[in-house]
C-alpha cells in the first residue's frame, strides 16, 4: 500500500530525526522544508509529527477547517483549563469574560500606566552602562501587566515580591526545549522536572495574588475594574470562573502570555535596530517629530507608523510563538499528502515568515516591507505572529500599543548599542529565546 503521508528526512535507526532536530531545530526544519516541501514528516521516538509550512496550511488549520485541528495536551499541562487551552463552549464562555479587558477603549485607559512603567524603567538606567535587554524588557512588561490587568503597583510593592512569579513563568519554557520535546512523554528529563516545578511555583504565586485580592476587597464594581478583581469576585456568581482553580489557571496563562511574548519582541527590536543604524536613526527621527520633548501619550500612538513597522518586522523575523502545535481530529489533506487522525501537526510560523516566496530578501530587516502597498501584495496568512482565526491572540492590540509606547519612551531618551559579540543566536522553546543576555549599551541622545 502506498504511504500517502508527507516525506521524512533521512534519520537514524530507532531515533529517526530526533538527533538532528535536537541539535539545531530551526536549521533542521528549514532544511527539511527546503528539501521536501511545505509538508514534512518528522520521524521521532514514540510518535511522528508533521510540519506544515505554507500560509494555506495556517489558514486551513486556524480558520477554514479549524474543527479538524484541536489544541494539544501541552497547553493543558502548562495552563490548565484556561482560555489558552480549552475548546468549544468553555472557550467561548471565557472569551466573553476576558475580551472586554482587551477592547481598544480599555487599552486607552491602560496607556498612562504602560508609559509610567516604561519611564520608571528607563530612568533607572545609567548612560554608558550595559544592561541585559532581555531581563530589562521582561521586567518592564511584567510591571505593565501587574499595573494594568492585576491592579498592582510595582513601584509600591516590596522589592522582589514578584521575582518568583517571573522566574517561574520563564521556566515554563523548559518543557519545550528541543531535546526534551523530541522524546516520548514517559522519559523523565531535567527540563520536564523544571517545568513541573515552575507550574507548581506559578500556581502558588497566583494563589498568593488571589489571597491578597480577597484581603484588599474587590473593586469588581468599579467603573473599570482590573482583571484579577473581576475573576476573584466572579467565583461567587453563576458561570465562569467556578473555583479557585479556574482563577489560578487563567492567571497562570495571563502571566505567561501577557508579558513573555511582548518582552521578547521588544528585545529583538532593540537588537535589530542596533544592527541596522539607518533604521534606528529613522525611528529616532519619527519619535522626535511625533513626541517631541515628551512624555509619550496615547494620542501619539497612531502617528508612530514607522515604529509600528519596526515592531511588525521584529515579529516577522523572530515571532515569539514560532510554532503552533495542533492535533488532528480526523484525517486531513496537506497538498498531495494525507495526515492521519490523531497526529500532532506543527504550523511552522517562523518558516512561513522567512519564505522567499512571500518576502523579498527574507532574512533582511526591512521595516518598509510593511508599507501598505507592499503588505497588501502578500497572502493574508503569510504573517501570523498572533495566530489567526477566532483564536487569534486577544491581546494583540494591547501588545502593539504597549510596544509602541515603550519603544518611543526609550528612543526619545537613549540610543541603544549592541554590546555582544557577533550575531545574536536564538533557540526555540515554547517561545523563541535569545541565547545569552542580549547586552545593550545605553547612550544618551
Amino acid at each position: 500500500m502506498t504511504d500517502r503521508r508527507p516525506p521524512a528526512p533521512d534519520g537514524l535507526p530507532l531515533l529517526g530525526n530526533a538527533v538532528g532536530f535536537a541539535r539545531d531545530p530551526f536549521g533542521f526544519i528549514a532544511a527539511a522544508v527546503a528539501e521536501h516541501g511545505d509538508a514534512v514528516r518528522l520521524s521521532l521516538p514514540g510518535e511522528d509529527r508533521y510540519l506544515l509550512a505554507h500560509p494555506e496550511h495556517i489558514e486551513r488549520a486556524l480558520v477554514t477547517d479549524r474543527d479538524a485541528f484541536a489544541k494539544t495536551d501541552d497547553f493543558r499541562l502548562a495552563f490548565g483549563e484556561s482560555v489558552l487551552a480549552v475548546e468549544g463552549e468553555a472557550w467561548r464562555e471565557q472569551r466573553a469574560l476576558l475580551d472586554p479587558f482587551f477592547f481598544f477603549r480599555r487599552i486607552r485607559s491602560y496607556a498612562p500606566r504602560m508609559r509610567a512603567q516604561a519611564t520608571r524603567r528607563v530612568e533607572s538606567w545609567t548612560p554608558g552602562e550595559t544592561y541585559s535587554m532581555v531581563d530589562e524588557m521582561k521586567g518592564l512588561t511584567f510591571d505593565v501587566l501587574a499595573s494594568t490587568l492585576l491592579g498592582r503597583d510595582p513601584a509600591g510593592d516590596g522589592e522582589g515580591d514578584d521575582a518568583e512569579l517571573r522566574a517561574a513563568a520563564d521556566n515554563l519554557n523548559a518543557r519545550f526545549s528541543p531535546g526534551t520535546w523530541a522524546l516520548p512523554e514517559w522519559v523523565p528529563t531535567r527540563n520536564r522536572r523544571r517545568f513541573d516545578d515552575a507550574v507548581s511555583t506559578l500556581r502558588g504565586e497566583v494563589e498568593r495574588l488571589l489571597r491578597e485580592a480577597d484581603a484588599a476587597g474587590s473593586d469588581a464594581d468599579a467603573e473599570e475594574p482590573d482583571l484579577l478583581s473581576v475573576l476573584a469576585a466572579a467565583r461567587d456568581a453563576d458561570g465562569y470562573p467556578r473555583s479557585d482553580d479556574d482563577v489560578s489557571d487563567q492567571l497562570v496563562g495571563m502571566v505567561f502570555a501577557g508579558h513573555e511574548t511582548t518582552a521578547l519582541a521588544l528585545t529583538f527590536v532593540w537588537y535589530l535596530l542596533a544592527r541596522n543604524p539607518d533604521a534606528r536613526d529613522r525611528l529616532h527621527e519619527e519619535v522626535d517629530a511625533v513626541v517631541g520633548d515628551g512624555p509619550v501619550e496615547m494620542s501619539h500612538v497612531a502617528d508612530l507608523t514607522y515604529t509600528e513597522r519596526v515592531f511588525k518586522e521584529a515579529l516577522r523575523l523572530y515571532p515569539p510563538i514560532h510554532t503552533l502545535p495542533r492535533r488532528t481530529t480526523r484525517e486531513v489533506a496537506a497538498g498531495d499528502y494525507r495526515i492521519p487522525a490523531g497526529s500532532e501537526v506543527l504550523l511552522t510560523v517562523v518558516n512561513v515568515h522567512r519564505d522567499s516566496r512571500f518576502y523579498d530578501d527574507p532574512a533582511a530587516f526591512d521595516p518598509d516591507r510593511w508599507a501598505e502597498e507592499r503588505a497588501a501584495a502578500r497572502p493574508e496568512y503569510a504573517y501570523a505572529p498572533f495566530g489567526a482565526g477566532p483564536r487569534r491572540c486577544m491581546g494583540r492590540a494591547f501588545a502593539t500599543v504597549e510596544a509602541k509606547l515603550v519603544i518611543a519612551e526609550v528612543a526619545r531618551r537613549y540610543r541603544l548599542e549592541w554590546a555582544g559579540e557577533g550575531e545574536l543566536s536564538v533557540r526555540p522553546q515554547m517561545t523563541v529565546q535569545p541565547v545569552g543576555d542580549v547586552p545593550m549599551r545605553v547612550r544618551e541622545r
